[in-house]
């Protein structure tokens, strides 16, 4: 009974880990996409970042970067340059708690069934 008690906490704690990251990332993910939207002067960018972390299978994010082909980068100021630097590092630590958060709740779900 108590191994089982043990196994559902470190469950629920990945489970925990998986939906923080995942999260972070979508959080992420958007200020990326709004900054991006600004340094190439489209209207709206708030809108864009929206736009891209919606839709099934990332779909918005899929149509963001092709629309975006057509408008270079107009000018980036070394805010901007500094917050999509950042933007990518805090992205890849989302995504490293999201890939740790599965990983471990796979292990325990081979634990609770042998």
């Amino acid at each position: 009974m108590g191994n089982y008690v043990m196994i559902f906490t470190a469950l629920g704690a990945a489970m925990v880990i998986v939906i923080v990251g995942s999260f972070f990332c979508v959080y992420q993910l958007y200020r990326l996409v709004q900054v991006d939207a600004d340094c190439r002067g489209l209207k709206h960018p708030k809108l864009w970042g929206l736009f891209a972390i919606s839709g099934n299978g990332q779909s918005g994010l899929l149509l963001y970067l092709i629309g975006r082909r057509k408008y270079p980068v107009v000018n980036m100021t070394r805010e901007q340059s500094l917050c999509m630097d950042k933007g990518k590092k805090k992205f890849g630590v989302g995504l490293v708690f999201l890939i740790l958060g599965a990983i471990f709740c796979v292990c325990s779900m081979m634990i609770l069934n042998p």
